[in-house]
């Protein structure tokens, strides 16, 4: 459970500074930042479980 949470905190961390960081080149308005947050959540959680799923310590 702690993996998990630490995913979702990082990841909408990253996601707000890829967002903002993002915007400013672009020239935009950082105008939805806990969407992007919860994106990159979302993502990132996706991400980690399903390489979880499908790298596996070989077994003996």
């Amino acid at each position: 459970m702690a993996k998990q949470l630490t995913i979702l905190f990082w990841g909408f961390i990253y996601g707000e500074v890829i967002g903002y960081i993002s915007s400013a080149l672009s020239g935009t308005k950082f105008s939805s930042p806990l969407f992007c947050g919860l994106f990159a959540m979302i993502v990132g959680i996706v991400l980690v479980n399903s390489l979880d799923y499908f790298v596996k310590s070989p077994t003996k």
